[in-house]
């Protein structure tokens, strides 16, 4: 089923939270679970502050992280606008690290997640099985002059790995139609505006919005805005878990 929402909608969820740690940090949902639904896909936002630290963890979902403000690490691994992490289920990562800047960041999984499980207390609810780690170089973004120049659609391959996340990014002229590949073979796909804008079964969705589309769904269509637009697409691998899913465990990120 499509799932979406814009950066507006998003922001109107947007709630203070404080980790175990003590690391201070905003969550605001685009989309989740809602009460007494079946597990769906899960997209929020994170703003990290300034210096704060997510100790290494992992999840039971596979996810995709999308870097879109601030900077620092992830692991030893330098992270700014726009880079690209995955971490298949139960593959550790971290710890994540803000700079002086604060540190924003996407969380995009195909199914709802009961929340962080830390390496240092979780080590006997690790499963064994594929472990599956991605991280971009950052991505340059067309600046906005140009995107609106562009003469035909382009897509930018990331990463390809047939077992594994593929990332495109697709940049199209104003007002032409574009098909994204067909989410047949994925455990799902995520669209995130990086700039301009789209539309698409008649909504129009400006930057920073974000559209789910599930395995069994037509391929994504979409017409380009006045000023054109660049859309990030997320491919989810087949999931390799489906851990049970808790309501109350909603927490954390």
């Amino acid at each position: 089923m499509t799932t979406s929402a814009t950066y507006e909608h998003m922001l109107a969820t947007r709630k203070h939270m404080v980790l175990p740690n003590g690391a201070s940090v905003w969550k605001s949902y685009y989309f989740r679970t809602p009460e007494g639904g079946s597990p769906s896909p899960q997209a929020f936002l994170v703003e990290q502050g300034a210096n704060d630290v997510v100790p290494p963890h992992f999840h039971e979902q596979n996810q995709f992280q999308v870097i879109v403000h601030g900077g620092g690490t992830v692991g030893r691994r330098a992270a700014s606008p726009i880079t690209v992490h995955y971490a298949g289920a139960y593959t550790g990562y971290g710890p994540i690290t803000a700079g002086e800047d604060g540190l924003w960041y996407l969380t995009l999984r195909p199914m709802m997640d009961n929340g962080p499980l830390y390496v240092h207390d979780s080590r006997d609810k690790m499963k064994a099985g594929p472990k599956k780690h991605f991280q971009s170089p950052p991505i340059d973004s067309m600046p906005e002059a140009e995107l609106a120049r562009l003469a035909q659609p382009t897509v930018e391959t990331i990463n390809a790995d047939p077992e594994g996340p593929k990332v495109e990014v697709l940049r199209v002229p104003p007002q032409q139609r574009q098909s994204a590949a067909s989410p047949e073979r994925s455990g799902g796909q995520f669209f995130f505006v990086v700039s301009g804008t789209l539309q698409t079964d008649g909504v129009t969705y400006p930057k920073w919005s974000c559209v789910w589309l599930a395995s069994n769904e037509p391929a994504f269509e979409f017409v380009a805005g006045a000023d054109g637009v660049e859309v990030l697409m997320l491919e989810c691998p087949p999931a390799e878990y489906r851990a049970t899913y808790s309501p109350d465990l909603q927490i954390g990120i």
